[in-house]
C-alpha cells in the first residue's frame, strides 16, 4: 500500500495560482461563470486545511483517508490538467489574432468577449466542481481536523539508539581503523581543542552500529576520561540534549564537569540543520581538554556543513558481509557450512539487501525459523523488494522516517523517480528538465533561473543520501534499491516501470491513474509491450530507457506502434525517446500540446517537422548527439516558451533557423552556427539575454561585419560559464587573419567564464581582454 502523497499541498498551492492567474481570466473571455473557477478555489483551500491531519492518519493505516487523499490527488491532477488546457486555448487565440493583425486585418478592440460561451470548457468545470463537492462531503466523515501537524509518534517509532554493541558485526574494518585513527591519533600541530568526526549515509547503512562500535572500543574507553551516548533524532533540543549528557543538569554544570578533560561524545542520527543551535549546544564542550572527540551520525550532508567537519561517508556492505550477517541472524553461525541446501539462496537473497545492513539483518530474523530451502525460495522469489509490504516493514520504516523530514517541495521531485528501474544511472540536469515540465517548479519566485532552481533540489537529494553519485560515471546519479522501493511504495499507481506489474482489481494500480512512466527496452519495441501504456489516458511523463544489451547502441521501434501509442495520450508533458533509432520525427508530436519537454537526443533524426512549431508550452527540446541532425525547422521560432535548446554534438547542423532571437526566454543554446543571411548572424544572440551555462559558436569565418559580433554582446551574458569559438578548418585562401582578429577581440565574454576554447582561430595574435587578471574564474583553456 502506498504512503501516500505528503506532497499534495505543494501541487495544491501550484493549482490555487493557477485558479486565480488563469481560471478566472479564461472564464471571463469565454463568457464561463466565474463562480465556477471561485468554487473550486474555495474548496481546494478547505482541502489544504486538513490535509496535514489526513496525511498523519493515512501514514498510520486509516485506509478510508487513503482512499480520500488518493481521489484528491487524482482530481488535483485532471483540475491541473484542465486549466493547462485554458491557458494553450488563450495561446492559440492570442496567436491567430496577432496573425490576423499582420496580414492587415481589422483587430476588434475585446477579440474574446464576442465568441459564443465554451460549452465544453464549462462542462468540464462542473464536472470538477461536483467531483468536489463529492469529496468536501466525504472529508467531513472522515472527521479530519484543520491545521493539525502531529507526527511526533510516527517519527518517533524508532526505538533510541544506545551505546550498546550489536552482538555480531560485520564488515567496517577498514571503516573503524581509520575513525579509530581520527579519535585517539594525536595529529601534530593541531592545537584544537573539541574535534568533530560526522559519519555520514543513507538510512540503514550502518552509522550507529559502527559509533557503536567505536564508543565501547577498549583504546577509547581508556583514551578519553569522560564518554556519553545521546540518541538525537528528528527532537533536536537543545536543552533535552543536554540534560540527557549529565543527568538532567544544566549546561553550566555540564562545562564544568568537562574542563579541561579529554572527552568523547557521540550524537547519533542528527538532522538539525539550524547553525545556531549547534554552536549553542557546542558551548559546554569548548571547555574540554585538548583532543576531546565528537561523534555525530548523520543522513544528511547539511548537517556536516553545519559543523565544518569533513565527512566520513558509508558505502555500501560487500556482499560476502551481507552474506555473513545475514547468515548470523538467520543461522546463528557466520556462513553456510552446516546448511548447503540454504547457501545458494542465501546469496541470492543477499544480493538483494543491495549492501544495507539493516537489510540483511531484517531479512536474517524474518528466515530465522525456517530451515526448508522451498520458504528461502519463496522468499526469494516474492517480488518483496519491489513493492515493499509486511516482511521488510521495518527497512522501509528506517527510510520513510528520511522521507518526512525532507521538505515538502523535495518529496515530488523524489517520488518522480519511481519512474526509474532499480540501479538506472540518470545525467541530473535530464532528471531536472523533466521535474520542470512537470510543472514542480511552478509559481516558484525564481522561474528566470528555473534550471539553477531544480539543480538546487538534485543537489539537496544527493545531500540527503537519496541519490548517489555513480562509482563509474562522475557525471550520472541513481537511487540505492531500497529507497527505489521507497519511492515506489509512495508513488503507488501513480508511477509505473516497465519492470513493474499493473493488477486491474487495485484501485491505485490501474493503468488509468497511472501518471509518471518509464519503458524499458534492450533491442525491439514490440506493439504487444507496450500494450499497458495505450491504456494510461492521463499519462504526463513517458521516458523510453535503453538498457543496451543489444547488438546496436540504440534500439528499435516502428513509425507505426509510435504513431499509435503517442495518439492515446494527449495529456505528454514530457516525452523522451533517447538512444532510438528513429531517422525522422512523426507530424503528430505536434499535436501533443500540453508537452513541456521532448527529447530525441542520440536519435539518427534529419530534420524535425514543422508541425514542432504548435508545440506552444515547450520548454526544453533535447537533440544532443543528433549526428545526421542537419536542418532545424523555421516553425522552431514560434515556440515563445522554449527555454532549453540543447544541439550539441549536431556535427551534420550546418546552420539556424532564421530570427532565432524571437525566442527570448532561451536560457540554455548550446549552439549557434552562424549563417551569412539576415537572420542567421551572429547579432541574433543579441536578444537572448538570459544565456548561461554552454555555448559552441561555430563557422565564425562567416562573419561578415564585425558590429554583428558586439551587436551578440557575449560580455553582457554573466550566466555563460563554458565558451566554444570555432572557425571552419577549410577555407584556404580566403582566410583574412586581421578580420579574424577584430571578430576575436569582439567576442569577449563576461569574466564569469570558466571554460574557454578557441579552434581554427587563423589571426596573428589573441586579444588583449585574454591578457590579465580579468578572468580569474577560468580553470581551463583550450587553444
Amino acid at each position: 500500500m502506498a504512503i501516500g502523497e505528503i506532497f499534495l499541498s505543494s501541487l495544491i498551492q501550484v493549482l490555487l495560482d493557477k485558479l486565480v492567474s488563469t481560471g478566472l481570466d479564461y472564464a471571463q473571455r469565454e463568457g464561463i461563470s466565474p463562480t465556477l473557477p471561485r468554487k473550486c478555489e474555495k474548496m481546494l483551500e478547505t482541502i489544504n486545511e486538513v490535509l496535514d491531519d489526513a496525511e498523519d492518519k493515512q501514514l498510520n493505516g486509516d485506509r478510508l483517508v487513503k482512499r480520500w487523499l488518493d481521489n484528491v490527488r487524482d482530481l488535483a491532477y485532471d483540475l491541473e490538467d484542465l486549466l493547462d488546457e485554458f491557458e494553450i486555448k488563450a495561446a492559440q487565440a492570442k496567436s491567430e489574432a496577432e496573425s490576423s493583425t499582420s496580414r492587415g486585418q481589422l483587430k476588434r478592440k475585446f477579440p474574446f468577449f464576442s465568441r459564443p460561451r465554451s460549452l465544453a470548457s464549462e462542462t468540464k468545470l462542473l464536472e470538477i466542481v461536483d467531483r468536489f463537492e463529492e469529496i468536501i462531503k466525504r472529508k467531513s466523515l472522515l472527521s479530519l481536523r484543520k491545521n493539525v501537524v502531529d507526527r511526533s509518534h510516527y517519527t518517533n517509532e524508532r526505538l533510541p539508539s544506545t551505546s550498546l554493541p550489536e552482538t555480531q558485526f560485520f564488515g567496517r574494518e577498514k571503516e573503524e581503523e581509520q575513525i579509530l585513527e581520527l579519535l585517539i591519533g594525536e595529529a601534530e600541530n593541531d592545537n584544537t581543542t573539541l574535534s568533530i568526526v560526522p559519519i555520514v549515509g543513507m538510512g540503514g547503512i550502518g552509522k550507529t552500529a559502527l559509533a557503536q562500535r567505536l564508543y565501547n572500543d577498549a583504546k577509547v574507553s581508556s583514551y578519553f576520561e569522560k564518554r556519553a551516548w545521546v540518541c538525537v533524532s528528528d527532537v533536536f533540543n537543545i536543552l533535552d540534549i543536554t540534560k540527557t549528557i549529565y543527568l538532567n543538569r544544566l549546561q553550566v554544570k555540564l562545562k564544568d564537569s568537562l574542563s579541561r578533560k579529554k572527552f568523547l561524545v557521540v550524537l547519533d542520527d542528527v538532522w538539525n540543520e539550524k547553525y545556531e543551535q549547534w554552536t549553542t549546544l557546542l558551548k559546554p564542550f569548548e571547555a574540554g581538554a585538548k583532543g576531546s572527540k565528537i561523534i555525530i551520525t548523520t543522513r544528511n550532508y547539511t548537517v556536516v556543513s553545519i559543523t565544518g567537519a569533513s565527512s566520513y561517508p558509508l558505502k555500501e556492505l560487500s556482499l560476502n558481509n551481507c552474506i555473513s550477517l545475514l547468515a548470523f541472524h538467520a543461522l546463528k553461525m557466520t556462513n553456510f557450512e552446516r546448511h548447503p541446501d540454504l547457501e545458494t539462496i542465501g546469496k541470492k537473497i543477499a544480493e538483494k539487501c543491495k549492501g544495507s545492513p539493516l537489510a540483511a539483518k531484517v531479512l536474517g530474523g524474518l528466515l530465522c525459523d525456517k530451515r526448508n530451502p522451498d520458504q528461502w525460495e519463496a522468499i526469494l522469489n516474492n517480488k518483496m523488494w519491489d513493492l515493499p509490504t509486511g516482511e521488510n516493514d521495518e527497512v522501509i520504516q528506517v527510510l520513510k522516517l528520511s522521507y518526512i523530514h525532507l521538505p515538502s517541495y523535495l518529496k515530488r521531485c523524489f517520488v518522480y523517480c519511481a519512474i526509474f528501474p532499480k540501479d538506472y544511472e540518470i545525467e541530473r540536469d535530464e532528471l531536472v528538465h523533466l521535474w520542470i515540465a512537470e510543472g514542480f517548479f511552478d509559481g516558484e519566485r525564481s522561474k528566470d533561473n528555473i534550471l539553477k532552481w531544480g539543480q538546487a533540489h538534485f543537489d539537496k537529494l544527493v545531500s540527503r543520501s537519496f541519490l548517489q553519485q555513480s562509482s563509474v560515471n562522475a557525471s550520472k546519479f541513481s537511487m540505492h534499491d531500497l529507497l527505489n522501493d521507497l519511492a515506489k511504495s509512495i508513488a503507488g499507481g501513480t508511477c509505473f516501470s516497465s519492470e513493474s506489474q499493473l493488477a486491474d482489481n487495485e484501485d491505485d494500480a490501474s493503468p488509468r491513474k497511472v501518471r509518471y512512466a518509464s519503458f524499458t527496452s534492450s533491442q525491439y519495441v514490440l506493439s504487444k509491450c507496450i500494450r499497458a501504456y495505450h491504456q494510461m489516458k492521463v499519462l504526463r511523463s513517458l521516458v523510453f530507457l535503453y538498457d543496451g544489451s543489444g547488438w546496436d547502441d540504440k534500439f528499435h521501434i516502428s513509425n507505426k506502434v509510435l504513431h499509435d501509442l503517442l495518439t492515446k495520450l494527449k495529456y505528454l508533458r514530457g516525452f523522451s525517446l533517447s538512444h532510438c533509432s528513429i531517422i525522422e520525427v512523426l507530424d503528430c508530436v505536434g499535436d501533443l500540446k500540453y508537452l513541456r519537454y521532448l527529447n530525441f537526443s542520440y536519435t539518427n533524426i534529419k530534420r524535425l517537422p514543422e508541425s514542432i512549431g504548435s508545440l506552444c508550452k515547450l520548454q526544453a527540446l533535447i537533440l544532443k548527439g543528433c549526428q545526421e541532425l542537419s536542418l532545424l525547422p523555421q516553425g522552431i521560432t514560434k515556440l515563445v516558451n522554449l527555454q532549453f535548446l540543447d544541439i550539441r554534438d549536431t556535427g551534420s547542423l550546418k546552420e539556424m533557423p532564421l530570427n532565432i532571437s524571437n525566442l527570448k526566454n532561451l536560457m540554455i543554446l548550446s549552439k549557434f552556427v552562424v549563417g551569412p543571411d539576415k537572420g542567421s548572424r551572429l547579432k541574433e544572440l543579441k536578444n537572448l539575454p538570459h544565456l548561461q551555462g554552454e555555448l559552441f559558436i561555430s563557422e565564425l569565418q562567416k562573419v561578415e561585419e564585425v558590429k554583428d559580433v558586439v551587436n551578440a554582446n557575449l560580455i553582457g551574458k554573466r550566466g555563460l560559464s563554458n565558451l566554444y569559438l570555432h572557425w571552419g578548418e577549410n577555407f584556404k585562401n580566403l582566410r583574412n587573419g586581421k578580420h579574424e582578429a577584430l571578430v576575436l577581440h569582439s567576442l569577449r565574454p563576461h569574466t564569469n567564464l570558466e571554460h574557454l576554447s578557441i579552434s581554427h582561430y587563423g589571426g596573428a595574435r589573441f586579444p588583449s581582454w585574454l591578457d590579465g587578471p580579468s578572468y580569474s574564474k577560468i580553470v581551463s583553456l583550450c587553444l
